[in-house]
């Protein structure tokens, strides 16, 4: 019998993080394991994961919701006496303290509950969490309760509180994206017992297509010989967006056939930003160079249309995984000098960096990379086999199923890992 492993992501929209976790499951080899989904409602129905012919199964946990309160609760909280309890040292020790046990209660003990009664339906094996420590913790409290072994891939920055660093404790392996995340971890006290750092990865297949510049030109209402900056990810504010559109208006006054594509959905709690990024692009006099292409499931073919790709968020990232697709193909890339980004983009050979917030750092690095430059080509073409020898799928996959086999092994009374088909 294959090993039944249990893939849990709750984010309530189809971000780098469900994108990761698809890749993965399109590559996993299934002649060796079996493999289960356990995804929010709202992307559990999406095409991508239906496409992938695996049982899916779906739970709303209220990942980037607050937990309800009722009225009395929510005039205490507004108190000025609250205030002055969640400010002093001891009782605000013990309003965290409250307010840790109040989200145990009614948001994780239900949300672990439903998890160990589908570990125990489906006889899972082993259970692989997608994200950071708070959002992972139901799942690690479902794999302990059922004596089976956890993995968490840690993929975001994520504030940790005493019962996260305790938590680290349980699973058999943590997983970090990049070294500057573990380290970040680390610093606020979680350690795992066995401890890795696999980062992102794209499938190279996509990005050998020809580019189809002018049927994207052409689809996008873009002049066929403008050049395209394209941004590619989730509409979140911290993302940098409002940087990019300043951005772009400058470098316009030097680059008049220069257009910017802005390819994602806005995130569910950011409702609104589009159309203030849409306002400030009308102020900013370029509400004509700018498209907003929504959610599209052909990122690659659009960025291989394009001449540049930028990613400068103002708050940092612990990966940045639009950059390595754009890398991947052959894009030269802007990158923030921040969190995860110089790990991946070497200044001056992949790319360029800039200070994240500078709208006339970020234009004049979009300037040295327009107008076909030497440069563009350079970078491009390097970042492009860097992109292909430092994140490619197989490698990834590689890493994950040793040490899937490793923490199966180890499993007193669970089925070994299979080398060939059930």
């Amino acid at each position: 019998m294959r090993p039944r492993l249990l893939y849990v992501d709750f984010g309530a929209a189809p971000g780098g993080s469900v994108q990761s976790l698809l890749l993965l499951l399109q590559h996993l080899p299934r002649h060796r394991f079996d493999p289960l989904l356990l995804l929010a409602p709202t992307v559990a129905t999406l095409p991508a994961v239906k496409a992938l012919g695996l049982p899916v199964f779906s739970y709303d946990a209220g990942q980037g919701t607050t937990i309800p309160a009722g009225a009395a609760v929510s005039t205490v909280r507004a108190s000025s006496a609250a205030g002055r309890l969640r400010g002093g040292s001891g009782m605000g020790r013990l309003w965290r303290a409250g307010s840790i046990g109040r989200r145990l209660w009614l948001r994780t003990r239900p949300t672990a509950m439903f998890v160990a009664r589908l570990m125990q339906e489906q006889r899972i094996d082993l259970i692989h969490l997608n994200d950071a420590l708070p959002l992972a913790e139901p799942g690690i409290l479902a794999g302990w309760r059922r004596g089976r072994p956890s993995m968490v891939t840690v993929r975001s920055f994520a504030e940790l509180d005493p019962v996260h660093r305790l938590l680290s404790r349980l699973p058999a392996v943590g997983i970090f994206t990049s070294e500057v995340l573990a380290d970040d971890q680390h610093r606020q006290g979680a350690w795992f017992r066995r401890e890795a750092v696999i980062p992102n990865a794209i499938d190279p297949a996509p990005y050998s297509q020809p580019p189809d510049r002018a049927g994207v030109r052409a689809e996008m209402h873009i002049p066929e010989q403008a050049q395209i900056a394209i941004v590619a990810g989730r509409i979140m504010r911290r993302k940098g967006l409002d940087v990019f559109i300043r951005a772009l208006a400058q470098a316009a006054t030097t680059h008049a056939d220069l257009y910017g594509l802005v390819v994602g959905e806005t995130d569910p709690q950011e409702l609104g930003l589009q159309e203030e990024l849409l306002a400030l692009a009308s102020a900013c006099g370029v509400a004509g160079r700018i498209r907003f292409a929504g959610y599209r499931d052909d990122v690659p073919r659009l960025l291989l249309a394009s001449d540049l790709l930028c990613f400068v968020p103002t708050v940092p990232e612990p990966f940045g995984r639009t950059l390595i697709e754009g890398m991947a193909a052959g894009l030269p890339v802007i990158g923030g000098a921040s969190g995860g980004i110089p790990s991946i983009v070497r200044e001056g050979e992949t790319g360029l960096l800039v200070p994240p917030g500078d709208p006339a750092a970020q234009a004049l690095a979009m300037q040295r990379l327009l107008g076909g430059s030497d440069l563009a080509r350079t970078l491009g073409e390097a970042a492009r086999g860097d992109a292909f020898r430092r994140y490619g799928i197989a490698g990834q996959v590689e890493q994950l199923t040793g040490l899937y086999d490793s923490v199966l092994a180890a499993a007193p009374g669970k089925r070994p890992p299979s080398t060939g088909p059930s």
